[in-house]
């Protein structure tokens, strides 16, 4: 009986080893601040809760502004989606890989202490390369991207456009890579939320978007027609720079 007992609880310590969740790993970011009902893989997110590699992040009708360990700051916008697929420590306050996986929606991400060439981000039909960037980014059917400090190289269908900072602008849709301008590129900011709207964001993720205001505020822009946001056909073939311009 004695014997038997020791067996049932060996198989019940043996169950209950694999029914666990595995401990989390060390975070690798902080929530600074939070609307709506964000969640990480499930959990629900508010002002100083964790953030740990493989992250799936959702947002609903809110956001979630995160402070990374290198001082990357990311803002998931709503409706989105976006996974943290690899962050790997270099030793102090920067990393040798930080990839990101960005499914839908808007996102803001400016860049911290490490170096460039360790941020690979991801969208569903594009791929972007920063140097010392602030930048926002929708994605959906195509990959929108307004730049506001640094350089960022968007890439897809085989070719790569180079977008400088004070609002150049860039998308990646219908096969091809086509920097915007004129009506487009005013209808492209419009799908922007916080190109506008910083207000309620914490300071730290609020950036200088003056040189946008140009394009929104021009007479006529309510009236532009969805065909102006794509930059108008095809366009020009743009230059190849390398995806991590320096």
């Amino acid at each position: 009986m004695l014997r038997t007992a020791r067996r049932l609880a060996a198989g019940s310590l043996c169950f209950l080893s694999f029914a666990a969740p595995a401990i989390a790993a060390d975070p690798i970011g902080t929530v600074i601040a939070t609307s709506g009902s964000p969640t990480a893989s499930g959990r629900a997110l508010a002002a100083g809760s964790a953030i740990y590699e493989d992250d799936r992040l959702v947002t609903g009708g809110g956001n979630v502004q995160i402070m990374f360990v290198d001082r990357t700051k990311l803002l998931v916008g709503p409706g989105s989606t976006l996974v943290i697929e690899r962050f790997l420590l270099r030793g102090g306050n920067s990393v040798r890989k930080f990839s990101i996986d960005a499914l839908r929606g808007t996102f803001r991400f400016i860049s911290g202490n490490s170096r460039k060439v360790a941020y690979d981000i991801r969208t569903a039909n594009a791929t972007i390369g920063i140097h010392g960037t602030a930048f926002d980014v929708s994605t959906g059917s195509g990959t929108l991207v307004a730049v506001y400090a640094g350089k960022v190289g968007l890439c897809a269908y085989g070719e790569c456009a180079s977008v400088d900072q004070y609002c150049g602008v860039a998308r990646a849709s219908r096969g091809n890579v086509a920097e915007l301008s004129g009506r487009a590129k005013a209808r492209a900011l419009r799908s922007l939320p916080y190109v506008s709207h910083q207000g309620r964001l914490a300071p730290r993720f609020r950036v200088d978007t003056s040189g946008c205001q140009a394009f929104l505020a021009g007479p006529g822009n309510e009236q532009l027609r969805d065909n102006d946001f794509s930059g108008g056909g095809r366009g020009k073939r743009p230059d190849r720079p390398d995806p991590n311009p320096q």
